[in-house]
């Protein structure tokens, strides 16, 4: 009995699936259309990497990206660039998704200066879902949506805004023009 209760909250927690592009803040720019959502709680990590990776408290903000090419061209995004840009200007680069287990916020250092990520327990943000969930496209069909997320070291903050740069369509090689996002 207990493991058929296990089983659906186990299914409850995978089933997030990112939504169309224009449901989030979002550009659109010659039949492209970029959709992002910052994800900055634990009840909207929750659903996507569960309930023990919190990595807003460790100074990581999840990004979804969305993505919908509806040109007849391919893109390429092999060279996309993603950068948030805060309030005062600073930009911000995304962490590779490997790196997030191992980045934890100075200021949430436990009493005794020891990082919550502490190598005497199981670190939270060592989760599959993180690396599962990142933005992996590098060619996007022309009619496809592609998505994922890109992880900052960041909090959010109001006036934030990222931006994507890079796409390229294919087989002209012609620049797809730049995006930016307010959050």
């Amino acid at each position: 009995m207990l493991a058929a209760m296990v089983v659906p909250l186990v299914a409850a927690e995978q089933s997030f699936r990112p939504g169309p592009a224009d449901q989030y803040p979002h550009q659109s720019n010659g039949d492209v259309t970029v959709g992002a959502q910052v994800f900055d709680s634990l009840a909207m990590t929750k659903p996507v990497f569960g309930k023990k990776a919190d990595l807003v408290r460790y100074g990581i903000l999840p990004v979804l990206l969305v993505i919908e090419n509806q040109r007849k061209e391919a893109l390429d995004l092999q060279n996309i660039e993603v950068q948030l840009e805060t309030s005062d200007g600073r930009h911000v680069i995304a962490l590779d998704p490997q790196e997030v287990p191992f980045v934890a916020d100075g200021q949430q250092r436990a009493p005794g200066g020891k990082s919550p990520l502490s190598r005497n327990k199981k670190n939270p943000l060592d989760v599959p879902e993180i690396s599962q969930w990142a933005f992996s496209a590098k060619m996007l069909p022309g009619g496809q949506k592609a998505s994922g997320f890109f992880y900052f070291r960041a909090q959010m903050e109001q006036g934030m805004k990222m931006y994507i740069s890079g796409m390229v369509e294919r087989p002209s090689g012609k620049q797809v023009l730049y995006f930016e996002i307010p959050f």
